[in-house]
């Protein structure tokens, strides 16, 4: 937090270190970490730690959170659920990094997408065949919570498309529901607490990609193959087209004052942007700079709910960047990214991830970092291949946010506050030699 104390402004000493802005920062050198060691990451003065490890016993070539959409803490932060990349689920302690659990049974048909309970720190919800179910951790209890054969007797199967997400105290559930060759039955809307669907919709003007709810409960989102993505009350009634360009990748927000949002790279006016939710309103947040390079994938994370008015983006591409182009600032970055206007962008940490080593070569998929923030803001999650291109490799890193960090972060990004910290000290400086000279005078 930065004091104005005439003439001079002063750094509080219990401040963390910020760094704002989008200055160009090339990546540390160095090797892999071991698991459970602490890594500084020297041009933004945050620890990254690696939390997992082949010798965990996990199978496959790796191992990461699900998605940059998907918190994987429970609701006390102590355990977090992890995707084998050969998807195998596996569950971790938060503060040991020991792998507590192998998921056998949660996976048949189509992938489980498991969500934490919001209150309930052992419980998960899951999908399963046509069914909503519940998974208890500690007793291996499950509970079906609804069968949608109910509703569509020809359904086998229900997904969000792995990308979708339940309303923040998960009484809202949007679903897409197929047949046995996973063609579009519906779409759905259930009410976990009248446990009823509450809408449908079988007609929609683009292929489904992927639905999910907001975190108020009150919008369904559908995300499509081509057409820019649209926004239904809970009935599907009265849809909003979202903005020309609004298909790239994208989650949901709350902004600090409590507006459903949805953050997204706009496909045509290449900036990261985000549009109201009520009114499909766009604004126009910060500039991609394709223009230094053209190999800039990006994955948003609004799930910190308890911080609100900030999402989390990660950046992903090759080592080395297409001909005659160079690494911008935005390469390989996890950076928070205020939702107003003119936003402050705040530097985390270099991932470390690269998808191939060559901007044409063959690409890992899991290597796309896939960054989230947990609901309270505290914590971020993300895979790395740590600049080794084996088949499909990754690992899971954390970094633990500042403690307060809303309360405490510049409101200027540094580019302005150093200018503004060395004007004061020259001006101190003066006001100071001039006390001395009336002084001397007086003598």
């Amino acid at each position: 937090m930065f004091f104005l104390t005439s003439p001079l402004f002063l750094v509080s000493a219990q401040t963390p270190d910020f760094v704002m802005g989008t200055d160009f920062y090339a990546p540390a050198d160095g090797s892999t970490p071991q698991k459970g060691a602490d890594l500084t990451d020297t041009n933004f003065y945050t620890t990254l730690v690696r939390i997992t490890d082949q010798m965990d016993g996990y199978s496959g070539a790796g191992i990461e959170n699900e998605y940059a959409r998907v918190d994987p803490e429970n609701s006390e932060g102590t355990q977090i659920i992890l995707r084998g990349n050969d998807g195998e689920w596996y569950l971790y302690d938060t503060a040991t990094f020991q792998m507590k659990k192998h998921f056998t049974s949660l996976v048949d048909g189509v992938e489980p997408e498991p969500r934490w309970d919001a209150v309930n720190p052992n419980v998960l919800f899951y999908l399963y065949e046509t069914e909503l179910r519940t998974y208890n951790i500690d007793s291996d209890v499950t509970t079906v919570v609804h069968d949608f054969k109910a509703e569509f007797p020809s359904a086998e199967y229900i997904t969000t498309g792995s990308e979708g997400d339940a309303s923040l105290d998960r009484r809202f559930w949007s679903i897409i529901i197929e047949d046995s060759g996973y063609n579009l039955i519906s779409a759905a809307v259930f009410d976990k607490e009248s446990n009823s669907v509450v809408g449908q919709k079988a007609v929609f003007p683009d292929e489904l990609d992927w639905i999910s709810m907001d975190m108020s409960g009150d919008h369904c989102i559908v995300g499509y193959d081509t057409h820019s993505a649209q926004v239904f009350s809970r009935d599907f009634s009265s849809p909003i087209d979202l903005p020309s360009g609004a298909n790239g990748h994208m989650d949901l927000a709350l902004t600090s004052d409590g507006r459903d949002v949805v953050v997204y790279q706009n496909t045509y006016t290449d900036w990261i942007a985000m549009a109201d939710l009520c009114t499909g309103t766009e604004t126009s947040l910060l500039e991609i700079p394709f223009g230094v390079n053209s190999d800039i994938g990006l994955h948003f994370s609004g799930n910190c709910a308890e911080t609100p008015g900030w999402v989390l983006v990660s950046t992903y591409g090759a080592a080395n960047p297409p001909p005659g182009e160079s690494h911008s600032w935005m390469d390989t970055q996890l950076f928070m990214l205020e939702l107003e206007q003119d936003p402050i962008v705040w530097r985390i940490a270099h991932t470390h991830a690269y998808t191939s080593e060559d901007y044409i070569g063959e690409k890992n998929y899991f290597a796309e970092a896939f960054a989230t923030i947990n609901k309270a803001g505290s914590r971020i999650y993300f895979g790395s291949n740590w600049k080794d291109f084996t088949f499909e490799y990754t690992d899971t890193y954390q970094v633990v946010l500042p403690p307060e960090w809303v309360a405490v972060i510049p409101e200027l990004p540094s580019w302005i506050i150093l200018p503004l910290l060395v004007t004061a000290i020259l001006a101190a400086i003066i006001y100071k030699n001039k006390l001395s000279k009336k002084s001397n005078c007086c003598k």
